[in-house]
């Protein structure tokens, strides 16, 4: 069982080496901890993992709408990593991408070490509304939940699934399918962090002072490159854009995206 932590429903992996360096991985909206089930493989071995559930997602309990924007995450993620001594390293993906930003941004201490953020929401000028009649991701996952699994791991079925986030669904493992729509649609968390999205922007780049990456998918269909802009991240931040890729990178590149964490965790100022 997950330990609860800030609010955080916290799973260990990889290395038990205390010399490895700490990297603590925040998923996206509707997600949980096991969405970086692709990445880990490429890392356990010499990182120490911290797998996250944001609160009302996965094993974690909800907290109040408040407590559920980008910014009071963030906060609540920057006590997290000094309660594991500082020196964390953070990854995140989509709204975890944007609490990544807002912790190291709040950091006064030095808990942060550095951040990467795979396809980050929160870096646009305004933000990306949902036609009226469009559901939520939310919406869809319980809708595909209520058909026959064998309907939805068919090859027409992952791809209306997952199509809008991968670019190449049909590749994906059953497991990482079932998980993912199994995450969104049990999510109680979802609503409140939607709107907490919706409602804001990422404004505190000039506040963030550690090292950033950030991998942007030029096929990304949930926030497209016209929405993730490179002028709303802090000004040093490495840009890296991969033209077949879509919302979710760790899916469609994992080695990939290992090789990039790796690189920022033994940046030349770390040797």
């Amino acid at each position: 069982m997950p330990e609860l932590l800030e609010g955080f429903a916290v799973r260990r992996a990889g290395s038990a080496d205390p010399a490895d360096p700490l990297l603590v991985l925040v998923h996206g909206l509707g997600g949980a901890g096991t969405a970086w089930s692709l990445l880990v493989p490429h890392l356990a071995a010499d990182h120490r993992l911290l797998l996250l559930d944001l609160p009302g997602h996965g094993q974690a309990p909800p907290l109040p709408p408040a407590s559920m924007t980008p910014r009071a995450l963030g906060e609540r993620l920057r006590r997290f990593a000094a309660a594991q001594g500082g020196g964390v390293h953070l990854v995140g993906h989509s709204l975890g991408g944007w609490v990544t930003l807002e912790a190291a941004a709040g950091d006064r201490d030095g808990v942060v070490a550095d951040v990467t953020a795979f396809a980050p929401a929160g870096l646009w000028t305004t933000p990306r509304r949902r036609p009226p009649l469009l559901p939520t991701g939310q919406q869809f996952a319980r809708w595909a939940g209520r058909l026959p699994p064998r309907v939805v791991t068919t090859r027409l079925g992952v791809t209306l699934a997952l199509g809008a986030t991968s670019t190449a669904p049909r590749s994906l493992p059953v497991a990482v399918v079932r998980d993912a729509l199994s995450a969104i649609a049990t999510a109680p968390g979802y609503v409140a962090a939607d709107a907490g999205i919706a409602a804001a922007a990422f404004t505190r780049a000039s506040e963030v002072t550690v090292p950033v990456t950030v991998v942007a998918g030029g096929r990304d269909r949930v926030l497209p490159p016209s929405f993730c802009r490179r002028e709303a991240a802090p000004a040093h931040t490495r840009w890296i854009e991969w033209p077949d890729c879509g919302h979710v990178p760790t899916w469609d590149h994992p080695a990939e995206c290992a090789r990039v964490v790796r690189e920022q965790v033994d940046g030349p100022d770390r040797g």
